[in-house]
């Protein structure tokens, strides 16, 4: 099993809607205005300095994602969960009101749910003077999730990708968004919601930048399926922190129980990201200071029993970057925001 090695999501994306846009060369001036995105300015200086990883060099900010929305040092490391890494810790600093209960997911085997994931994600860069007018993408995932091995300790879930839109793509797009389906990764989810990431056994599908796209909306939806839960009993207006060995420094995850019923719960969280400013290498050589925060609210309709039926929420991350100037005058100041919308809802519902 291998996982995709680490994209930017909206870079990626870009790159799909230029070349996708290079075959329909014969429609006509107006047309392509109203259908093809501009892709980010490729010629600004600044951009040399912003890496394909998404952040700086060696201390990259996932895409946004409810559990990778934190800064993460020394990106490229095993994600939450996965062997090798250390065990997040869930801190409860109010149990919330009685009855309380501990609650645990039990999933049913081989029980398919049907979800939709919908990413939007923009990003705005400026330095020096000049800026990169704002570019937003949309990514739409069809989704079917399937128990595949369960155990009093979680599941092993099967993601398995039935349909790709990008809204806003032209017609040519479409074949190239259709060879995705069928693209499969599995996660596992303990019983008290910790979620790994995501594995994706190697295929042809996977040899193409599009497909690594996917896979990285894919990763970060997973994350919006469950919500982590405390181990001791909690009831209705219960609150507690995700932490971890570097948690500290990187920022923190709260959560709140609005409702909750023996079927399943509401729970409201908050994301802040705060990595202090710091000297990194440059992708250039020699040495650059970077600093990032961000800030992201959430909602999720979790069900003990499945996979979330809906989640809602927005994270914003903003990276101020320092480096010597190219023309040899002092130092450069980078700014990139991001900021990611993600949807999953239940058809039908």
């Amino acid at each position: 099993m291998t996982r995709p090695r680490s994209s930017t999501l909206f870079g990626a994306l870009v790159v799909l809607m230029v070349a996708v846009s290079g075959c329909s060369k014969d429609k006509p001036k107006d047309d392509d205005k109203k259908s093809e995105p501009t892709p980010v300015p490729s010629d600004l200086v600044f951009n040399d300095f912003i890496p394909t990883t998404g952040g700086g060099a060696g201390l990259g900010v996932r895409d946004a994602g409810l559990e990778g929305g934190l800064a993460e040092v020394g990106g490229g490391e095993p994600g939450p969960g996965e062997p090798g890494d250390d065990k997040l810790t869930v801190k409860v600093t109010d149990p919330g009101g009685e009855p309380r209960a501990v609650r645990k997911y039990t999933f049913a085997a081989n029980k398919v749910d049907k979800r939709i994931l919908t990413i939007t994600q923009a990003v705005s860069q400026s330095a020096g003077g000049q800026s990169a007018p704002a570019q937003e993408l949309t990514l739409k995932l069809h989704l079917d999730l399937t128990p595949k091995q369960v155990k009093p300790a979680g599941a092993t879930i099967e993601a398995k990708v039935t349909k790709v839109e990008l809204p806003g793509a032209p017609p040519q797009a479409a074949q190239m968004l259709a060879t995705m389906n069928g693209l499969a990764g599995t996660f596992d989810v303990s019983s008290s919601g910790e979620v790994g990431e995501v594995s994706f056994a190697g295929s042809p599908q996977m040899q193409n930048q599009l497909a690594e796209s996917i896979l990285q909306g894919l990763s970060q939806g997973v994350q919006l399926l469950v919500t982590p839960l405390p181990t001791t009993p909690i009831g209705a207006g219960a609150k507690w922190e995700l932490g971890g060995k570097t948690e500290a420094e990187q920022g923190t995850k709260r959560f709140t129980l609005k409702e909750v019923t023996n079927e399943g719960a509401v729970v409201d969280s908050e994301i802040e990201v705060k990595v202090p400013r710091r000297a990194t290498q440059s992708p250039r050589g020699g040495t650059m200071f970077l600093e990032v925060d961000g800030k992201g609210k959430y909602t999720q309709q979790i069900r003990f029993n499945q996979l979330a039926s809906k989640s809602e929420g927005e994270l914003t991350v903003n990276e101020t970057i320092e480096v010597p100037d190219p023309k040899g005058a002092g130092k450069q100041t980078i700014t990139q925001t991001q900021k990611a919308k993600q949807l999953i809802e239940t058809p039908g519902k």
